[in-house]
């Protein structure tokens, strides 16, 4: 059941190199509108939750991993730091992959049991289920990241 869990995790990944595809520099930390997140910060909240789901606090490192992007109304009263608006848009892309790939090498090292309840999701929630609601929520915010870039005014791959 890993496998295709896994699996669907990495469709989604396809469409994160897509949403990237294109994207301005000058485009990745702007947010289109007040109350809305820039592709930048919601990269770093993809980043984020899966460090921290899939390899636990600390066990994978990143300027995407920042306390900030944890939940959407931290984000929002924040602004990115100088760090993070450094990064370009293939940067941003490649980090987020880099995280991506790491966090999924520790949570396959751990050989867990599915149905075992994880310490880094929601209180109550089994690995499974966690595995399940990150297919759903790294897709969910890729979705935002297209309509960020078509608010900005920018042509985005065909999806």
């Amino acid at each position: 059941m890993l496998e295709t869990y896994l699996s669907s995790l990495e469709l989604a990944y396809f469409e994160v190199t897509e949403a990237f595809k294109g994207l301005a520099d000058e485009n990745v930390w702007k947010r289109p509108a007040e109350g809305i997140l820039s592709v930048g910060e919601l990269a770093g909240h993809i980043a984020y939750a899966e460090a921290n789901r899939f390899a636990g606090e600390g066990k994978v490192s990143s300027p995407l991993i920042d306390s900030q992007f944890r939940y959407y109304p931290a984000t929002l009263a924040m602004t990115p730091s100088d760090a993070h608006l450094a990064l370009t848009a293939q940067q941003v892309g490649a980090e987020l992959a880099r995280v991506h790939q790491e966090a999924v090498a520790h949570l396959k090292a751990r050989n867990l049991d599915l149905d075992s309840a994880s310490p880094n999701g929601s209180p109550g929630n089994t690995y499974g289920e966690v595995l399940q609601y990150m297919v759903f929520h790294v897709g969910y915010h890729i979705g935002q990241m297209y309509t960020v870039r078509h608010l900005l005014g920018e042509q985005t791959p065909d999806n």
